[in-house]
């Protein structure tokens, strides 16, 4: 054997090694991919995050993720900014996904839009789902070190005869150790109802009208 198999096959033994002491696998919310993979909300018919982040009982006490700026009812097609904060006092590292479906039948409600780069947008079986981004440099869209994770981006909701639309989010409050264990998973939803746009406002606007001519 020449000297370049046997310097091939002490490469091909170590690196079979790290693969049997340390085989590949998730090192955290922010490490396996610039986003968290689309399908992962609870929402019907997805997954949740604990198939790869563990350590920790659904929902734990202590931390939470919540929607804000999702209206009681909306208006279609208007478009609405969403907030979304994880929290928990005693980590480290921030990831959320999230997705609105029609309550009639689970589809898709209405459009998501990015509106920084610390989001991205992410189409998955003809649903677009939402969630944190570490794909551009210098923006850390999972807050290392900080005390929670806010995401701010818009929604466009759908057209008239959608009806009830509710927002599916989970998120990761991550323990910023690069592995999975020791990440805490919470999980929300949040109804809005649809609205309409009625007569009342330009009758009362015609009324003061009147009142100045």
């Amino acid at each position: 054997m020449n000297r370049r198999a046997v310097c091939f096959g002490i490469v091909l033994t170590a690196a079979t090694a790290w693969m049997f002491l340390d085989p590949p696998a998730p090192r955290g919310v922010w490490a396996t991919l610039p986003s968290p993979p689309p399908g992962r909300t609870n929402a019907p018919g997805d997954g949740i995050c604990t198939g790869c982040h563990g350590g920790s009982p659904l929902n734990e006490a202590g931390g939470s993720v919540t929607i804000d700026g999702v209206p009681s009812s909306y208006l279609p097609t208007q478009t609405y900014t969403i907030t979304v904060t994880v929290q928990h006092p005693s980590q480290h590292r921030w990831g959320f996904e999230l997705v609105p479906l029609k309550n009639s039948d689970n589809t898709m409600a209405g459009v998501l839009t990015s509106t920084t780069q610390l989001t991205a947008t992410l189409p998955f079986n003809n649903k677009t789902y939402i969630g944190h981004n570490n794909a551009v440099p210098g923006q850390e869209g999972t807050f290392p070190g900080a005390a929670s994770g806010v995401w701010t981006f818009t929604w466009t909701a759908p057209g008239a005869g959608a009806g009830t639309v509710t927002f599916y989010a989970a998120g990761n409050a991550a323990n910023g150790t690069g592995f999975t264990d020791g990440d805490k998973i919470y999980t929300t939803s949040v109804m809005a109802a649809e609205g309409s746009m009625t007569s009342v406002d330009a009758t009362t606007w015609g009324r003061i009208k009147l009142l100045y001519r």
